[in-house]
């Protein structure tokens, strides 16, 4: 009679085990690195945007986020023309709760000495922005001269009103919210992991911490 030979159940379900283990050590990260690598391509997406937004602002109707603390009654300049003059904006959104607190915030205006922002936070109420493509830019409602004696402090979230509606602060571990600075016809990020995703540096930053 000829001998079938086979995996008898017990070794099946150890190797099925085995699989599983490894799955669900692996997945997550693999999950973190999906959607952090989602939440950095909208980010430097976002801030590309906002800042041609302002360059055709300036180039067709000559006005910039300082321009809204010259306006006159008939001729007020608003975050609204801001960005809606040349952007798909779906709106205010409503029930977002905005960061209390976006960080240390440092910036450096044309390659200039370094400085810390003087708030912490948007000053006054924040507002959210939708944006067509999902992302949002949160500002001061109060913020109405943005010079370069005073920039104003706001954020880019790369998602939305979807969670975790986190603040970056390491290079290596991406969230959805950016701080940035805003003045003039330029728009910048204002903290150092936010200028290191910008620029590229995330990678030698998680080069340099994996050696350690």
């Amino acid at each position: 009679m000829r001998r079938i030979s086979g995996f008898t159940l017990a070794e099946v379900l150890i190797t099925l085990g085995i699989i599983g283990v490894v799955a669900a050590l692996t997945i997550p990260t693999l999950i973190s690195n999906t959607t952090g690598a989602q939440f950095k391509t909208a980010y430097k997406k976002a801030l590309s945007t906002l800042n041609q937004a302002i360059v055709m602002n300036v180039a067709i109707d000559d006005f910039d986020f300082s321009s809204m603390s010259v306006y006159t009654a008939t001729d007020k300049k608003t975050m609204k023309d801001i960005l809606g003059q040349r952007l798909q904006v779906s709106g205010e959104l409503s029930g977002y709760t905005a960061p209390a607190n976006l960080g240390d915030l440092k910036y450096s205006i044309n390659g200039g000495t370094e400085q810390t922002a003087t708030s912490a936070k948007p000053t006054g109420t924040i507002k959210v922005v939708g944006l067509a493509d999902g992302t949002a830019f949160g500002y001061g409602a109060e913020d109405e001269k943005c010079t370069k004696e005073k920039p104003c402090v706001g954020f880019i979230d790369a998602n939305g009103i979807t969670p975790p509606n986190a603040v970056t602060t390491d290079a290596t571990d991406p969230k959805d919210i950016y701080p940035v600075v805003y003045y003039g016809q330029t728009v910048i990020p204002a903290n150092d992991a936010a200028r290191d995703i910008l620029f590229g540096n995330d990678k030698a930053t998680a080069a340099t911490t994996s050696t350690k």
